[in-house]
């Protein structure tokens, strides 16, 4: 029978009890004839329980709070939720910023806008002493005129009859203002005055309604028709040009 001869691998195998039986019993029969070996073996038995000993009276230190798994993905999700709130309530801070200046803007413009301001100008630059030579269209006639808006612009009022004022028909202008097309009208009495009935689209930043205002010696009245913005201008001063105005004032269309 062939004797084995057992390694350091083995005897360590042997200690621990990890050799099957058939190899632990020949490691057993080994170390009855050597007995040095024996001693050797019996060490490292006494150094196993030893070191087993100091392993189980270490004190067994729990994880800290902070360290639990579940508690950092908790945490992990408490602060995206809370980036994504703070992320909402700048976009929120924002928008509302941004709505109430465009509001402010908005409102200190109407309080300097002044409604067919281009009404007013046109009736300074071209209802002068030298309005013939300022008009596209030299006429009294009521229908030749309709016939040239009815050219330039899409279903427009009729245009005003103040002849019974003592205005009569003169001429019209087209024109290009900053709001878009325009026309312009121009009465004049005997006298030599004139009155401006002006149409063009709307073209505003925002709406407004009917209304009037001065602007120096000009009354402008002005309302909106269908899809036109309509002004008469006269001078305010004048009293042939009353009449006219308190004409137009309760009977113009309404926005």
């Amino acid at each position: 029978m062939t004797t084995h001869i057992p390694s350091e691998h083995d005897l360590h195998a042997y200690v621990d009890g990890q050799l099957d039986p058939e190899l632990h019993r020949q490691i057993d029969s080994y170390l009855v004839s050597h007995p040095d070996l024996a001693r050797e073996v019996e060490q490292l038995r006494l150094d196993n329980q030893r070191v087993r000993a100091a392993i189980a009276s270490i004190p067994v230190t729990p994880i800290p709070a902070r360290l639990d798994p579940q508690r950092i993905r908790r945490e992990l999700r408490s602060r995206s939720q809370r980036t994504l709130a703070i992320a909402a309530s700048l976009m929120l801070t924002l928008g509302l910023g941004t709505m109430g200046g465009w509001q402010l803007r908005e409102l200190s413009m109407r309080k300097t806008y002044l409604p067919m301001a281009d009404a007013t100008q046109a009736y300074r630059l071209f209802a002068t002493n030298d309005m013939l030579q300022k008009v596209d269209l030299k006429t009294s006639e009521p229908a030749q005129l309709q016939n040239w808006l009815n050219q330039h612009f899409v279903q427009t009022a009729a245009a005003p009859d103040f002849s019974a004022y003592g205005f009569k028909l003169f001429g019209a202008r087209l024109m290009a203002s900053d709001k878009g097309a325009a026309a312009m009208v121009v009465y004049q009495n005997s006298e030599g005055q004139a009155i401006l009935y002006y149409v063009r689209s709307p073209g505003e930043l925002f709406n407004f309604g009917a209304g009037n205002r001065k602007d120096g010696n000009l009354l402008t009245q002005y309302w909106r028709q269908g899809r036109y913005f309509y002004a008469v201008v006269s001078p305010s001063d004048s009293l042939t040009a009353m009449p006219v105005q308190q004409a137009i004032e309760p009977t113009r269309p309404s926005s």
